[in-house]
């Protein structure tokens, strides 16, 4: 489905709006997308995770440059048989994805629920421009000044922003992490050019990580490369809430899912035989979640360039932002959490080469890689996998453990108590 979703859009787009482009008078600064939906009861996170019976909370964030932001707690779990302050999990999505795409699993596989039945306070992002995520202070979604954005920003300004709410909520002074795909390119972004919040993680576990892209991208990928190209930067895959809920309810009678499982698989490709077909109804309801045309095309960059920086504008642009005609180098030398950094990734990742993967070890300070090598494990098995649990979360989940019962994790709760101590005595002063 989301690839018959992408050849439609793109093909629309190719004929559509490439002619816009080369009217050079067309007034883009004005342009409104059309955004018309029935009223009918549409599938959200927040119901997903509802349904499992686990506690769940929305928190509203806003970005230093306006955007609003939704998050979804998961604060605790009847499986978790122990009282007092839990140590927080931040879990970020990927492209074209959103905090939906770490819930469909459901609670017997999903990390969000295995981590709270660990008695993990566990948060997940929506980030800008995704399905829950669609506000601005000043701008609107429909229009093309709110899509001008890339995975820099989301680094820049959405993790920071949703960080510092957490752990203002939390009490806590620092987190572990999880992400996928760009949630770990967002994360490299954030702690090498505010290297301030690598104190504020305890662990780092990157899966399928997009971040340096010479050898990446699959055939498909690469033809829809010179129709990006030439978009401007706005909404691409948008989830129509309404259209998506629709058609995944249809797929949920019976007789009609096992036809909605095969015509899914068909558009896909070649599937993975790990993918869990069961999840079709739910990934057709919720993803794609809506991105800017600026996301892929900054990945496309890092392709063309072999290298890993920050938005190439052109040679006018770049010598007015960055003071040099190409984009400087994030400096990952800056990149030192708590602990040694996670790299998750597979030898069949149609996204991800394997062989991009030594160039990120070298550049980082502290590295542990963990390399599936099971025959057709692609980018999403790291989300939609049926061995996802014994594969992928338990490990990750043991990973923060054993970090929760080091001693440098015992420094941390020190300097809490600390914190909160010197907290109290202010608010005792007459």
């Amino acid at each position: 489905m989301l690839r018959i979703l992408c050849v439609i859009y793109f093909s629309w787009l190719s004929r559509v709006n490439c002619q816009l482009i080369s009217k050079v008078d067309y007034d883009w600064e004005n342009y409104t997308l059309p955004a018309v939906e029935p009223r009918v009861k549409v599938i959200t996170g927040v119901d997903i995770i509802a349904g499992h019976n686990y506690p769940v909370e929305t928190h509203t964030v806003t970005t230093r440059d306006g955007y609003i932001l939704e998050m979804f707690r998961i604060p605790s779990s009847n499986l978790c048989g122990r009282n007092g302050t839990k140590s927080v999990v931040l879990i970020n999505h990927g492209m074209t994805g959103s905090a939906d795409s770490h819930l469909l699993n459901g609670p017997n596989d999903g990390l969000p629920y295995l981590l709270a039945d660990a008695c993990y306070d566990v948060w997940l992002t929506n980030c800008r421009g995704t399905r829950y995520s669609r506000r601005h202070v000043k701008l609107k979604a429909s229009k093309m000044k709110y899509w001008r954005f890339s995975w820099h920003e989301i680094g820049m300004e959405d993790l920071p922003a949703m960080i510092n709410h957490m752990l203002a909520k939390t009490k806590q002074q620092a987190f572990h992490f999880v992400g996928h795909s760009q949630g770990t390119t967002s994360l490299m972004v954030l702690l090498s050019l505010r290297p301030e919040f690598n104190a504020k993680i305890k662990t780092a576990n990157l899966m399928a990580p997009p971040i340096f892209m010479k050898n990446s991208l699959s055939t498909f990928q690469k033809l829809i490369k010179p129709v990006l190209q030439r978009l401007p930067d706005f909404e691409l895959l948008p989830n129509h809430k309404a259209i998506h809920s629709i058609v995944a309810r249809k797929c949920n009678i019976l007789g009609l899912k096992e036809i909605c499982i095969a015509l899914y698989i068909f558009s896909q490709g070649p599937v993975s035989l790990h993918f869990n077909r069961t999840l079709v109804p739910l990934l057709i309801a919720t993803h794609p979640a809506g991105i800017s045309t600026r996301q892929p095309k900054h990945y496309y960059q890092l392709k063309d360039s072999g290298k890993f920086r920050p938005y190439d504008f052109g040679l006018k642009q770049n010598l007015a932002l960055y003071k040099k005609f190409s984009p400087p180098d994030y400096p990952l030398n800056k990149v030192r959490p708590l602990s040694p950094i996670h790299l998750w990734y597979s030898d069949d990742d149609g996204t991800i080469s394997p062989k991009d993967i030594p160039t990120l070890v070298s550049k980082l300070s502290s590295v542990v890689t963990h390399r599936i090598t099971d025959p057709t494990w692609d980018h999403t098995d790291f989300l939609f996998s049926k061995t996802i649990k014994s594969k992928i979360n338990l490990p990750i989940i043991n990973i923060i453990n054993e970090f929760e019962s080091s001693p440098a994790n015992s420094q941390l709760k020190k300097q809490d108590r600390s914190v909160k101590k010197s907290g109290n005595k202010k608010k005792t002063k007459p």
